[in-house]
């Protein structure tokens, strides 16, 4: 594993990103803050949409479609205020 600060890590940013990408283990440290640096894996072809994903749910378990509706508000709530800047 290597760790570098955020200063390093600023300067050698493509270097750091293509051995991440190539499966080392990259930490980068801020004071007390650590972060791990790896690269996002491929979403499965057969991922399903939010709301067939819920309707999957609601047939195998519990969850209301009033349960369902309010979670979609709240993750739409929360998208927009990250959008806005507010969830940062």
């Amino acid at each position: 594993m290597k760790t570098v600060t955020v200063q390093e890590a600023s300067r050698n940013l493509s270097e750091l990103v293509h051995c991440a990408a190539g499966g080392e283990e990259i930490t980068i440290q801020d004071g007390a803050c650590t972060v791990l640096l790896q690269p996002v894996s491929a979403a499965p072809k057969n991922r399903l949409k939010g709301r067939e994903a819920l309707r999957q749910l609601q047939s195998q378990s519990r969850l209301t479609p009033a349960r369902a509706e309010n979670y979609l508000l709240e993750v739409h709530a929360e998208r927009l205020a990250h959008e806005n800047g507010r969830g940062r």
